[in-house]
């Protein structure tokens, strides 16, 4: 998917951060109820948690109000591309573990993706330091749902 060059409002953007984080969290939770593995189950616990940390963050920058961001303290590898190899498929009532795991690799990407361009776009204004926060959550959350992917379904292969 090729991103476009736009320029969006502040507030238009803080919209789309907080819509995107909301459904982000509403995909983990389900996913959660739904995946029968352990690993993959808290991976999703705390991926949906972490997203509603981001739409607090978001949610309170709204209002112009600061919310003191620090380094989750995660190492991040490089991604693995998963996304380019990996078929997203809309998740329905009888997705697999596998399945929601491969939507919640697209989940994170896309993520991941918006917060770039926008910290891009943002350069060294305040918002700039907020989305690369950000973005360098999502691309720790896109690791370790990578990492999970590779060692319980690779492994299967």
């Amino acid at each position: 998917m090729a991103t476009e060059e736009v320029c969006y409002t502040r507030e238009a953007a803080l919209e789309m951060a907080i819509d995107m984080e909301s459904k982000s969290f509403e995909v983990y939770k389900k996913g959660y109820l739904k995946v029968k593995d352990k690993l993959g189950k808290d991976l999703l616990k705390d991926l949906a948690l972490d997203e509603l940390k981001h739409r607090y963050i978001l949610e309170k920058a709204f209002f112009e109000e600061t919310v003191a961001l620090h380094d989750a303290g995660y190492a991040t590898s490089p991604s693995m591309n998963l996304t380019m190899m990996l078929e997203e498929k809309p998740l329905t009532e009888s997705s697999t573990d596998q399945e929601i795991m491969i939507y919640s690799i697209h989940e994170e990407k896309r993520a991941f993706d918006f917060y770039t361009g926008m910290a891009s776009q943002c350069g060294d204004a305040p918002m700039g330091e907020m989305y690369k926060s950000l973005a360098k959550d999502e691309e720790n959350h896109l690791s370790r749902l990578e990492e999970l992917y590779e060692s319980v379904y690779m492994a299967e292969m």
